[in-house]
């Protein structure tokens, strides 16, 4: 237990006033004899016992009334770590929700605008001297301010300008923070606020650890829930969740369609979505349509079209309008490369020109331009592995070599040293390579050449081993549940495509060493050899089939357009797109840079714009130390909301460096449920306070502060022991 204001039991010492008044305060008087007395003694001592009992019951409720209107005065309660003196100063800890979610309507505001309103209802409360933290919080934390925690002037600026994020919700790393805040406080008092939704999630993603921080915060602070919005709403919600082009190259001069899900997350069918997508480079090409309606947890696709006018990394924009519900979950954005021409050199070390299609390069040159158009945006040299220069390399996006030797004891035959050396840069500065085997191949060579082997160029995803032969009776098989879901084959996994890889008979394939820095299999067999490899060099990619890529060790080519085109052209696809930095991610996940020119030190993360505003801000990175002459690598952190990042050289345009299309994390959108109290005391182990964010909020914040008083009871008891005083008086002063 403990008193408000202790000073106050000083009063208790006016007890002694009665004490004194009956004690001392009496009439003296001179004894006088008087015949008559000797017959009233008898009636003087049956009532003296009766009288005296009276006075002292009378003196005990006067003494009682005195030290209950003391201890009143006093405000005893229980000691808890909210409680303080009357005017005592606060530290305050208030935790927003930033999640999309709160931007949800609740009638005529927003749940964040209720949680502003009720924010500013709690700082009115908060007595003169008390401080203030304010953090964002979704799935991590962010201190807002302000600079100076007495200063509560500036936390109304900022509770003012709150702004959401992307991200979904996690009240952990908020509770984290407001727990370390409010223990570095002065004050004796301490009290944290979340003013949040209350959404189910917040509370499920780690549980056991958010038990235990508050667990934590209420031995120093008390903990209050504030709900922002009404928990009986059902909102309605549609939410753009995928969108795919249907095209295996984009490119210039064609117009594709794409395939946009949305998806009803709330409880009730939505009319009338209307769907834009925006093709946006130099200009914008849109196309737009509308969906009659979409039922509770039903998913919808809807085919737009987007016209390739440009060559570049453009950006995907598909938005909905009039859909209600959360406006965060409304946008999705992608990155697209659309090509103009994608030049290959095809090193051949079997030509035949008088019978091409037993050329090395026949089944290539068939996959990369099926219907042999004259004019097609895949342009591909061929040359024999003798005849490869580094010229040759001049301006190419992709090089296969197919069944090429290195050169070894005859100087004429093979692929050159300086080939070679040059091939090494060009795979390092963001290249693709690809590499078909056959007899042509010795594995020592190529694995003290481009392998792991003494000074190789370590291009090889894994050194080579023995060929293993069987019959064309029982040939090996690729296995499409073998293909890496991660991996730019993912496709190959299901489907159509699935069943063209898994009838590509091999005949004869390369063993592979077990291990290999940076190596990764991307298909096996269905007896577990690899099949297909790669590995990231420098900015470029290396990808080894371990069979040929013609019809000598297998039927790669027995099945025009069902396994070898769709592997070309996703392979085409995968490779040429790592020399144009850019990718879509998720909001909250770092972006990263990985070419930046040598002489850049820091760059600079242009972020979306905000609200109201065209002008883009942006955060310094800085560059880690690296050699002179390497390329250095930029990550950025700050990625919280979605829309369009540039990571460009300090001071150049926004546009100077790679863009990324970052998306809201839809956790939210998938389930909306929010907490009552019964779920959030079996989550926590008790009941905290919980406040709904409204008019009333500053008076229940008040109510709440007195809630361990015993004042109130005490002054109930003073008015009884008062009353029975009274009643006790009358009934000793009344002549019986």
């Amino acid at each position: 237990m403990q008193f408000l204001a202790p000073w106050m039991l000083a009063g208790a010492a006016a007890v002694s006033i009665p004490l004194v008044l009956h004690f001392f305060y009496r009439a003296r008087y001179k004894p006088l004899p008087w015949a008559p007395m000797k017959f009233l003694k008898e009636a003087i001592e049956q009532t003296s016992r009766r009288l005296r009992f009276q006075e002292w019951i009378l003196l005990a409720l006067r003494c009682l009334a005195i030290l209950l209107l003391a201890l009143a005065l006093a405000r005893p309660g229980w000691k808890t770590a909210v409680t303080a003196g009357r005017g005592e100063a606060i530290d305050a800890v208030f935790v927003f929700d930033t999640s999309y979610s709160m931007a949800a309507p609740d009638g005529e505001k927003t749940r964040l605008e209720r949680a502003q309103a009720a924010a500013l209802a709690v700082l009115d409360t908060l007595p003169a001297g008390s401080s203030v933290q304010i953090y964002g919080c979704a799935d991590r934390a962010t201190l807002l301010g302000p600079l100076e925690r007495f200063n509560l002037d500036q936390a109304r600026k900022l509770i003012a300008e709150l702004e959401l994020t992307s991200l979904s919700t996690d009240l952990l790393p908020g509770l984290t923070e407001a727990y370390a805040a409010a223990s570095r406080g002065t004050a004796p008092a301490k009290e944290i606020y979340v003013f949040t939704d209350l959404q189910k999630m917040g509370f499920e993603r780690q549980p056991g650890a958010l038990k235990a921080k508050c667990e934590e915060i209420r031995q120093i602070a008390n903990l209050v829930f504030v709900r922002c919005g009404s928990p009986d709403q059902r909102i309605p919600n549609i939410a753009v969740t995928d969108v795919k082009w249907i095209s295996e190259i984009p490119h210039t001069g064609t117009s594709v369609p794409f395939v946009v899900t949305l998806r009803n997350t709330g409880a009730t069918p939505v009319k009338g979505i209307k769907v834009k997508l925006e093709i946006i480079g130099r200009t914008t090409k849109t196309d737009e349509a509308q969906v009659d309606q979409i039922n509770a947890n039903d998913t919808h696709t809807v085919t737009l079209n987007g016209a390739l006018d440009e060559p570049g990394l453009l950006e995907v924009r598909v938005t909905i309008a009039d859909a209600g519900g959360l406006p965060g979950d409304n946008l999705l954005l992608k990155t697209l490369l659309v090509r103009d021409k994608i030049r290959v050199l095809l090193v051949d070390g079997t030509p035949n020109p008088e019978l091409p299609t037993a050329s090395g390069s026949h089944f290539v040159e068939t996959a990369l331009n099926p219907q042999r158009l004259q004019k097609h945006y895949i342009e591909y040299d061929t040359v024999s592995a003798s005849e490869a220069s580094p010229l040759h390399l001049e301006n190419k996006d992709l090089v296969y070599l197919l069944n090429a030797p290195i050169r070894d004891t005859d100087p004429l035959k093979g692929l050159s040293a300086t080939f070679l050396a040059r091939l090494n840069e060009f795979v390092h500065s963001g290249g693709g390579l690809i590499i078909g085997v056959g007899d042509q191949v010795k594995a020592e060579v190529y694995n003290t050449t481009l392998g792991s082997v003494g000074s190789g160029y370590k291009l090889l995803p894994f050194d080579l081993g023995e060929v293993r032969t069987t019959s064309e009776t029982a040939p090996f098989f690729p296995a499409a549940d073998t293909v890496d879901p991660a991996s730019y084959l993912w496709e190959f996994r299901r489907g159509g495509l699935a069943d063209a890889l898994q009838k590509n008979a091999i005949y004869r394939m390369f063993e592979v060493s077990s291990e290999g820095p940076g190596g990764r299999v991307l298909v096996k067999t269905t007896d577990g050899r690899p099949y297909i490899t790669s590995k990231v060099v420098g900015s470029g990619e290396v990808l080894l089939v371990t069979s040929s890529l013609d019809e000598s060790w297998q039927n790669f080519s027995s099945s025009p357009g069902e396994f070898h085109v769709p592997f070309a052209m996703r392979s085409l696809n995968h490779l040429t797109g790592r020399k144009v930095y850019g990718e879509t991610a998720l909001a909250g996940q770092p972006l990263v840079w990985k070419d930046v020119p040598p002489e850049v030190k820091v760059c600079e993360l242009v972020q979306p714009p905000r609200s109201g505003e065209t002008l883009r801000p942006r955060v310094r990175i800085d560059v880690p130390d690296h050699p002179p002459d390497e390329l250095g690598v930029a990550t950025a952190t700050d990625t919280a909301m979605a829309g369009i990042y540039n990571i460009v050289p300090f001071g150049k345009a926004d546009t100077s460096g790679p863009m990324y299309a970052v998306n809201p994390v839809l956790l939210e959108a998938e389930n909306m449920a929010v907490a009552d109290a019964a779920d959030i005391k079996g989550w926590l182990g008790y009941e905290p306070p919980i406040l709904l964010a409204g008019a009333d909020t500053e008076a229940a914040v008040g109510q709440l502060r007195t809630r361990s008083e015993w004042t109130e009871w005490v002054l109930l008891v003073l008015l009884l022991v008062l009353l029975a005083e009274t009643a006790w008086a009358w009934i000793c002063g009344r002549a019986w």
